[in-house]
């Protein structure tokens, strides 16, 4: 049909699976259709994208469960991102007016890895995208159970918080493309602009005056 409308025949073409509902066909007799504007209405539009990008691997078919995504915005948008940004915020305004820029902590920085994110927007794989970035908000927050900055002073409390400043500043980055208004909401209370991939290098920004706002997340009973 492109061909015969004389229109340039495209390189690459992206189409999505079938969802199904707890296991079960989506149809008006059973009247299990999803709503999408419903959904993003009661649970923001963020979570939802999140959640169908992460559960279901992209151009499969893939179920649909209200409770996988009240889960998975409780316990990873809410506990493990949400708390990450609120932590870090909340010890940066208790000790500093501004964190200047410092020697970042490799410990930290270490476990981001951009390439493998790189090859796996290669391949579409959004899912894997997503646990890889995931796994670098994890090391982060376990950065600050055992680092403890709460009982540091001076030039390490700065530099602790600086290397974590300087992760959410990344990770709003690489989050972008997935939950555009939680990134831009990360961003703000850093007291930045939000960047392109190209600024994922630790030590880029030279001070931080951070504002910390509302939770991004809130949980879902």
């Amino acid at each position: 049909m492109l061909m015969s409308a004389e229109y340039k025949i495209p390189r690459q073409m992206f189409a999505h699976g079938f969802l199904t509902v707890s296991g079960q066909k989506m149809s008006k007799s059973l009247g299990n259709a999803i709503d999408p504007l419903a959904l993003s209405e009661q649970y923001g539009v963020d979570t939802l994208r999140y959640f169908l990008m992460r559960e279901i691997p992209f151009g499969q078919d893939g179920d649909f469960s209200e409770d996988a995504l009240k889960q998975r915005l409780n316990n990873e948008l809410n506990n493990d991102l949400g708390n990450l940004v609120s932590r870090v915020l909340t010890l940066v305004e208790k000790n500093f007016q501004e964190v200047k820029k410092c020697t970042v902590d490799k410990n930290l920085s270490a476990q981001f890895d951009l390439q493998r994110i790189n090859n796996l927007v290669n391949k579409l794989e959004l899912h894997n995208i997503l646990a890889e970035i995931w796994h670098f908000v994890n090391e982060a927050n376990k950065y600050v159970n055992e680092q403890k900055p709460w009982e540091s002073k001076g030039e390490r409390l700065q530099q602790q918080l600086y290397t974590l400043l300087e992760s959410l500043r990344i990770l709003s980055i690489v989050l972008s493309p997935f939950i555009p208004g939680t990134a831009e909401k990360i961003t703000k209370q850093l007291g930045i602009k939000l960047g392109a991939f190209k600024d994922c290098k630790f030590g880029s920004v030279n001070s931080y005056k951070v504002k910390k706002g509302e939770n991004l997340f809130c949980k879902i009973p």
